[in-house]
């Protein structure tokens, strides 16, 4: 592959834009650790159907980055609610034109994260005084982090986080995914002299328990209401180590 192809766009997660709503996109792009600048840029967004809803645009390149502020009008209510739509960023970087693809969604609404400090805080009431001064006032890099590993990996197990009507049943595994990541950097730092190890250990097992048993409530048909108010839908679906049972008919 030809050196000049190895630019890394950071795209961490399916990005969820919603129906009628303003927002601003953009896509960053890294190469030998430094952010590198384009100097053209054309954003296009396209349906699942690989129709143009956004006609390819030129756009701004705000402190090295390649932005686009899309209007409420460009994404109406009648849009199909689907998760197949992408973005195209059409990059010039080093003369070379470059096009790189962003999954999205066109939703009802995103998934937020539920937890914070506050809520690390509470099971360490020290994690605050421990924290490093790079750091700043927060955990907030971590809690992100986690965030996004967590919904990866419920995509992965054929779920699609925007449709979970009950997002702090998401609560226990983001908060000791977040715990391990800042616990396993802390060590990895030469910090605790093998206790921060330990505590990391501690909260990835917690955090498979919990997502081995997550479950949630679910919109499948995107209709803003929870398909079964009384029941929840496992993360997890039920795995045969053998040929799966066979059900018969009655007569």
């Amino acid at each position: 592959m030809a050196t000049e192809r190895l630019y890394a766009p950071r795209i961490r997660i399916h990005e969820v834009l919603e129906r009628s709503r303003g927002c601003t996109v953009d896509l960053p792009i890294y190469r030998d650790g430094s952010l590198v600048s384009p100097t053209a840029a054309f954003f296009r967004l396209q349906d699942p159907n690989g129709n143009d809803v956004i006609s390819r645009t030129s756009v701004s390149i705000i402190a090295n980055v390649a932005t686009y502020t899309i209007s409420p009008s460009e994404l109406p209510s009648t849009l199909s609610l689907d998760d197949g739509y992408l973005q195209y960023w059409e990059l010039t970087i080093g003369g070379v034109v470059h096009t790189f693809k962003k999954p999205t969604a066109i939703a009802l609404s995103a998934l937020y994260p539920v937890i914070s400090d506050l809520d690390l805080e509470a099971e360490y009431s020290d994690l605050a005084s421990i924290r490093p001064s790079s750091l700043g006032s927060s955990y907030q890099t971590y809690i992100d982090e986690a965030w996004v590993q967590l919904i990866q990996r419920v995509r992965d197990q054929g779920n699609i986080e925007y449709l979970i009507m009950s997002p702090q049943s998401l609560r226990s595994c983001h908060k000791n995914l977040t715990f391990y990541l800042i616990f396993k950097d802390m060590d990895s730092s030469g910090l605790g002299e093998g206790r921060y190890l330990d505590l990391a250990k501690t909260h990835r097992k917690e955090m498979e328990f919990d997502f081995k048993r997550l479950k949630f409530t679910y919109d499948q048909n995107q209709d803003g209401k929870v398909d079964d108010k009384n029941g929840r839908r496992a993360n997890l679906g039920v795995i045969y180590t053998s040929a799966p049972p066979i059900w018969y008919r009655r007569r």
